[in-house]
Parts: C-alpha cells; sequence; structure tokens
C-alpha cells in the first residue's frame, strides 16, 4: 500500500483516502481525474424530487403517510445544555402502582394488570432527566 502525504498537516494517508484522517482536509492525489458530470437536463423538461434509482417513493407519496411532527428548532435541555430534541418516554403512574399493589393483596396472579397503565412524558435523549 503506498501513501500520500496531506498538503495541509503532511501526515502520510492511504492513497485511497479521500482525506486525512489527522485533520480533516480533502486529499489531492497526484493521479486524481477530474470529475465528469452528467448532462444538465434541458430547459423545461420535469426533473423528479427524489433519485428513482433507489426505488423508494418520497415520503409524501407513499399511501398512508402521516407527516411526522416537529421537532422544536430552540430546545435547551436545563440539566445538561444540549440541543438535541427530547424523546417520548413512557413510566408506570401512580394508578397503575395502585392497582398493582390492590390487586397483589386482592388476587395476586393479577397484579401485573396495574404495570400497564403509563404516562408519557419527554425526556432528554443526552442525560435522561424529565424535561416539560
Amino acid at each position: 500500500m503506498s501513501y500520500v502525504n496531506c498538503q495541509n498537516c503532511g501526515q502520510p494517508s492511504a492513497d485511497i483516502a479521500r482525506i486525512c484522517r489527522y485533520c480533516g482536509t480533502q486529499l489531492r492525489h497526484a493521479a486524481a481525474r477530474p470529475a465528469t458530470y452528467a448532462e444538465p437536463p434541458p430547459a423545461g423538461s420535469y426533473v423528479p424530487p427524489h433519485s428513482w434509482k433507489s426505488g423508494a417513493l418520497p415520503l409524501a407519496s407513499q399511501p398512508g403517510a402521516q407527516p411526522q411532527p416537529s421537532t422544536p428548532q430552540n430546545f435547551r435541555c436545563p440539566h445538561c445544555q444540549t440541543t438535541q430534541p427530547p424523546v417520548i418516554a413512557k413510566r408506570i403512574n401512580t394508578a397503575g402502582w395502585v392497582v398493582f399493589f390492590a390487586l397483589l393483596i386482592i388476587c395476586f396472579p393479577l397484579c401485573f394488570i396495574g404495570l400497564f397503565i403509563k404516562d408519557e412524558y419527554r425526556q432528554c435523549s443526552w442525560c435522561r432527566a424529565a424535561v416539560s
């Protein structure tokens, strides 16, 4: 395997690498060919909004597709100050625990039913703290 020195930091990288693993700049190889691009479509022709090669339909044209809820753009966790959007988690609520202990005393085989009574809440995706 041969190596190419980075133009920015001078560190050696494999000749098949596209970017330098030390500084992240794009490597220029001595025998690099210029990129060739396809002809642009003629003026007035239809250009599809997605790649037909992948075989997947865009989300809007899939049958029964629901629009995704928007995530808050300016969210900041009050505990860890991350800007990652929160996730929705579930936990057993107070009524579930009451039903669990009542059925534990009254009818032991059915006590697990109380564990199915849950509430949803928002949780920071980084520190897992509950956020409002």
